[in-house]
């Protein structure tokens, strides 16, 4: 990190006249900066010392308090002074030992002042120096911000922002929203390093705080785990993108070239124009979010007068009415687990509502799909779509698990998703019986342990298990079938299998061998095994049928046993 608003106690030692003065301990701390001169001949100097502040003294001070000298250099590194210049012969002969014993410890550099050479003489040639630095960063800095608010006057994307940000550091700059999505411009040559920085293979091996003056942030220093032998080290700075107390994300600089605290400066300043066009763009998705959601109740709920005016409403957010229309319901019902978990903690926020509906969102904008809205209705995303074309039914169906197929690939491994598919209707008076449909075919749905498509078209007998709980099925599928699970788990058979196979080819002995690609007689040996295990007959037309509902429950949860 480049000190560039002082200068190096080193660089001081080589200009003219303070280059007379002579290092006599805590040679090591040369490179401290110095940013300011002080002469210090009171003894309550301590509660005064500043950062960066070198310190001239004659010693007069500390002739009655030598204890306050034997203190000094331990808070001057506390405070992070720079250095401490003693002009010896006057009221200290000789400069004492245990002091530069003290310098060396803490790498404090001590300086001896000749008797003839002023102060000021020291004084005027640094801090010509330092202002000089001072003004040019200052020059800089002026410079920055009347580039930044001219893009941000003009409503340049943040694309442009992380684009000039970065000339003016010398560093590939880009935003990481709430989200992780990384927003960069598209002719910056480094995008590579934000994707290897943000990847799951990244692993953190540093982390250093920053400190300049109020300014508080986080150094991160990554290493991106591959195959290779020797995986590069990334290093990156990131300032939080903060308005409101809100969060939007971090401006991120990949740290390719020394980084000054101007930089720091500049990156913060670029950090609150990207947290203005943040606060812009939600202020615009809350205003559009509440049209969506006032114009999905009146729909939803029939609570309009007329077809025709729910039809011209609805020209208003592009959809068309007048066609074939469904309602979809979406559910995100892994909230709790991924609490519990606490390696997941820190992504609860980017698991929201809001997260699921600009996913459902961007999947319409990709597949250039019109005549679909989405919005938040209580726990649930709802979906309203009108189908065109002569198979409505159909082209739902594969629009609807297109989506799931997005959604799924977008989420994290712990989370999952419900949906439920209401059946289309061509009167919009009737969207409102689509939407109760969808409303059941959730429930069934929600009593799956992972993410489940179900259509109200394909529940059959399943709408029954609507009015049960988890707990109850659960039941009387174990109390049915445990100990064929049992016997497949401790002798690795297949007789559930053989069951499932058994009722989807209509309880046909030998279509069930061919497609289990078994004998005839093995098959008819594991139909008689499982009668032999569970006490039932499948001659019995009850007994086959309580059967073959435990099995299709089976199904319909994706449960490991089946």
């Amino acid at each position: 990190m480049q000190k560039q608003s002082g200068i190096t106690v080193r660089e001081a030692l080589s200009l003219d006249l303070v280059n007379r003065l002579k290092v006599v301990g805590g040679g090591n701390g040369l490179d401290r900066v110095i940013k300011l001169v002080n002469v210090i001949e009171v003894p309550d100097i301590m509660d005064w010392l500043m950062d960066g502040e070198l310190l001239l003294t004659t010693g007069y001070s500390f002739r009655e308090y030598p204890e306050l000298m034997k203190s000094l250099i331990p808070r001057m590194y506390e405070k992070n002074s720079a250095a401490l210049a003693i002009k010896t012969k006057r009221y200290m002969n000789k400069i004492p030992g245990e002091i530069i014993e003290s310098a060396n410890r803490y790498a404090i550099p001590l300086l001896e002042v000749p008797f003839e050479l002023s102060f000021s003489e020291i004084i005027a040639p640094i801090l010509g120096v330092v202002f000089n630095k001072q003004n040019k960063i200052l020059q800089k800095l002026e410079q920055a911000h009347q580039k930044l608010m001219d893009l941000a006057l003009n409503g340049s994307p943040l694309e442009e922002l992380c684009k000039e940000t970065g000339k003016l550091i010398s560093n590939p700059v880009a935003i990481v929203d709430r989200e992780g999505f990384i927003i960069v411009n598209e002719e910056c040559p480094d995008q590579y390093k934000f994707d290897l920085f943000f990847s799951d293979g990244s692993v953190e091996v540093k982390k250093e705080k920053l400190r300049f003056g109020n300014i508080k942030e986080v150094r991160y220093s990554l290493e991106y785990a591959s195959d290779n032998v020797a995986p590069p080290t990334i290093k990156a700075l990131r300032i939080p993108v903060i308005a409101d107390k809100y969060l939007y994300g971090h401006m991120v600089a990949i740290v390719n070239n020394p980084v000054s605290e101007p930089d720091i400066l500049i990156m913060e300043r670029a950090a609150t124009i990207a947290a203005l066009e943040f606060t812009k763009h939600k202020a615009i998705y809350e205003i559009e979010r509440s049209y969506y959601s006032d114009f999905l109740e009146v729909l939803l709920s029939c609570d309009f007068e007329s077809s025709s005016e729910i039809i011209n409403r609805g020209r208003v957010f592009n959809i068309d009415l007048e066609l074939p229309t469904a309602v979809v319901l979406v559910n995100d019902n892994s909230s709790e687990q991924i609490t519990e978990i606490k390696q997941y903690m820190n992504i609860n926020s980017t698991r929201s509502k809001e997260r699921l509906l600009k996913l459902i969102n961007e999947f319409f904008t990709q597949v250039k799909l019109e005549n679909f809205i989405a919005g938040i209705k209580g726990n649930n995303i709802v979906i309203v779509g009108s189908i065109a074309g002569k198979k409505p039914s159909n082209r739902l169906k594969e629009i609807v698990m297109e989506l799931a197929a997005y959604l799924n690939s977008s989420l994290h491994p712990y989370e999952s998703l419900n949906i439920g598919v209401g059946r289309h209707y061509n009167d919009p008076q009737l969207i409102s019986h689509s939407f109760k449909e969808a409303r059941e075919a959730l429930r069934i749905a929600q009593l799956s342990d992972r993410t489940q498509v179900v259509f109200f078209d394909n529940l059959g007998f399943y709408k029954i298990l609507s009015e049960k709980n988890r707990g109850d099925l659960d039941s009387f599928v174990n109390e049915l079938l445990q100990p064929v699970f049992d016997y497949d788990h401790t002798r690795k058979g297949e007789l559930i299998k053989t069951l499932e196979t058994y009722y989807d080819t209509n309880r046909n002995l030998k279509l069930t061998s061919t497609r289990l690609f078994t004998h005839y007689n093995t098959v008819l040996y594991r139909i008689r095994k499982i009668e032999e295990l569970i006490g039932v007959n499948f001659d019995n037309p009850e007994d086959s049928l309580n059967l073959e509902i435990a099995v299709n429950i089976c199904k319909l949860f994706r449960s490991q046993k089946v």
